[in-house]
């Protein structure tokens, strides 16, 4: 469903951009700086596993960002997601169009933040993977803040 919008910005301006933009003017605080950085991250993960920078769909972008959550952090996904305000696939979406909202992400006209709802139940999800180690290769190229 999205792709990013633009050219590639430096990690320290993206994150700025977010703070000031999103959380400390009060339009979203439901999320914590590092969910933003975890959902451009996860984005930039599905693209490099694809081979190919095109335009993903909601449900495809939640179930990879689950995917890379299991190899970033193993058994302590949920509650590193939780750390950030992520609760369930609906959250993406949320994060997804407040990205999209201050220019670092896209849309079609065909996409809507309910392509996020409901995609999986992260109780099952993580109840599932809760034996899964860390990807350490994946690990250390991990930048969060």
């Amino acid at each position: 469903m999205w792709h990013e919008a633009g050219g590639a910005m430096p990690a320290g301006r993206v994150l700025e951009t977010v703070r000031r933009e999103i959380v400390d003017s009060g339009k979203d605080t439901r999320y914590k700086p590092g969910a933003y950085i975890f959902v451009l991250n996860g984005l930039e993960f599905l693209l490099t596993r694809m081979g190919e920078k095109r335009h993903v769909h909601g449900r495809e972008l939640s179930l990879s960002l689950l995917q890379f959550a299991e190899k970033q952090f193993g058994p302590m996904a949920r509650k590193v997601l939780e750390s950030w305000g992520i609760h369930k696939t609906d959250d993406f979406g949320y994060i997804v169009y407040n990205l999209i909202d201050i220019g670092l992400m896209s849309r079609r006209d065909e996409d809507s933040v309910e392509d996020f709802f409901d995609v999986e139940d992260f109780n099952q999800r993580f109840r599932q993977s809760e034996r899964i180690r860390a990807d350490r290769r994946s690990v250390k190229h991990a930048r969060f803040p």
